[in-house]
């Protein structure tokens, strides 16, 4: 079923215990709300989502109708291949995590309806309405900051960790591992997440409380997010 063009749902209108959703959906696709924000929600239960805004529905353009009839699979195909099969286990995994898990940011490249590849920055709150739990997807188009480091020489995949001298990169996977840490993933779950062994994620941790000169996971969180985005 195509969505409904004056208010960006995915699916009919809610009645009953579920009218508010409808409500809520008004208020976020206002012209008031939201500006420049793309936002996408679904329910946990379903694969599909119930509703886009406009500024979402202006990015993903001609692609809406295919989004909203496969759902999350056809957004996982529209990811860069390199990236597609970590972030859809993340996603995957934290949805079939308990209620109260903290939201999760990640990071990834994607297509958008002209095909033009797009540095995404998507954040997953889940909100619990009832007996019913939504995920809140907010998304941000963060290419331009990814073309500005670029231009200056600065990669995206490595953070400089020591504010005082400067010293003591991080690489790419270990700045993945750091992230599932700070949501409270344990060794075997980042493992299982990141697709690489037991073993290599818990040196992957021992490196990192290393690196930023602490002697525990709880300080190695609280010095990375005053130096980092987590």
């Amino acid at each position: 079923m195509k969505r409904n063009e004056t208010n960006g749902l995915a699916k009919p209108l809610f009645y009953g215990r579920h009218s508010y959703l409808s409500r809520m959906f008004n208020i976020l696709d206002s012209d008031d709300c939201s500006k420049g924000l793309m936002i996408a929600i679904s329910l946990l239960d379903q694969k599909n989502f119930l509703y886009f805004n406009k500024a979402f529905r202006s990015f993903i353009g001609k692609k809406i109708d295919a989004l909203t009839d496969q759902g999350w699979e056809y957004w996982y195909q529209s990811i860069c291949s390199q990236e597609a099969p970590i972030v859809k286990n993340r996603i995957r995994n934290f949805f079939g995590a308990p209620y109260d898990r903290k939201p999760i940011t990640l990071r990834y490249h994607l297509y958008d309806w002209g095909e033009n590849l797009i540095y995404l920055r998507h954040e997953i709150i889940l909100y619990k309405l009832g007996h019913t739990t939504m995920a809140l997807n907010y998304f941000y188009d963060v290419s331009e900051k990814e073309r500005l480091e670029n231009c200056l020489h600065i990669k995206r995949e490595r953070d400089i960790i020591d504010e005082e001298n400067g010293k003591g990169l991080i690489s790419s996977r270990e700045k993945e591992v750091l992230q599932l840490v700070a949501e409270g993933h344990s060794s075997k779950q980042i493992a299982d997440i990141l697709f690489i062994s037991n073993h290599t994620a818990i040196s992957h941790r021992k490196h990192l409380i290393e690196k930023f000169k602490v002697k525990n996971t709880a300080q190695l969180i609280k010095k990375a997010s005053k130096i980092m985005e987590l």
